[in-house]
């Protein structure tokens, strides 16, 4: 018997589809009180505002509801540094917050989920093949 990975939530998961997160908990607002917005991934860049490859605010995410601080604010880089990451798990982590960005809406203009999800998949091959 499976159960929800909701913080607090109880209801079991149908285990026959592989789900973590009950019906109820996959249709309500994220703890920062932004919902997914699937429609994001098929904006184009003409309809977002254009990235500059520098600083831009989808570097930054802002923790609303977190487990045990004060709200804050967390920034890719700062994450990178602070772990020590190499190169390629710097460039797995950026796609995976572009990813986590794109979903709550705050995506880089032009930019597509199956795209951020093949720079994952090649660096962490390089990181396998680094390791071994």
């Amino acid at each position: 018997m499976n159960f929800c990975k909701t913080i607090g939530c109880n209801n079991e998961v149908d285990v026959m589809k592989d789900l973590d997160f009950c019906n109820k908990c996959l249709n309500k607002p994220a703890s920062n009180d932004l919902q997914f917005n699937p429609s994001s991934d098929t904006k184009t860049a003409s309809e977002q505002q254009q990235s500059s490859g520098g600083d831009n605010e989808y570097w930054i995410a802002h923790v609303s509801h977190p487990k045990r601080l004060e709200p804050y604010m967390a920034e890719c880089e700062d994450l990178i540094e602070l772990f020590q990451m190499t190169f390629q798990e710097g460039e797995a982590f950026k796609a995976l917050w572009r990813k986590g960005q794109m979903r709550i809406g705050k995506g880089k203009p032009g930019d597509t989920l199956i795209r951020n999800s093949e720079k994952v998949y090649h660096f962490g091959g390089r990181m396998v093949a680094m390791e071994s």
